[in-house]
């Protein structure tokens, strides 16, 4: 009789209690897009779905392809800075020069509310 009580009072405690999203922040967009074909862009733009942690996002650029090299060995793309906007929703990677011909590999971690890091990565070619 008590182990039936206990069970009802436990599920009424689990009915009663607030239940809270546990999914980690995703990216929703960048520019340039996914798989995307653009002119030299000098920004890129990462859109994530909630507020980010400001101090948890991070993000790499790799040049993966260039025109005319089939064992083109992924390159860093250095000197870039990065700034989350207002609404922590959005980070801006800002390059010193705009990207020359090629293919480019975004790679990004960052953490939402729940505190969990979400990573991801995405490319995109310069014509």
């Amino acid at each position: 009789m008590r182990i039936r009580q206990f069970a009802i009072a436990l599920g009424a405690l689990a009915l009663a209690t607030p239940q809270f999203a546990s999914a980690h922040t995703e990216l929703v967009s960048s520019t340039p897009a996914a798989n995307s074909r653009v002119a030299g862009p000098t920004k890129i733009d990462l859109r994530f779905e909630e507020p980010i942690i400001g101090s948890t996002a991070h993000a790499e650029i790799a040049m993966t392809g260039m025109p005319g090299m089939a064992d083109h060995k992924p390159t860093a793309v250095t000197g870039f800075t990065s700034k989350v906007s207002s609404d922590r929703k959005t980070v801006t990677l800002e390059l010193a020069r705009a990207l020359s011909a090629g293919t480019y590999r975004v790679t990004w971690s960052a953490a939402g509310a729940d505190s969990h890091r979400a990573t991801g990565n995405f490319s995109f070619t310069v014509r």
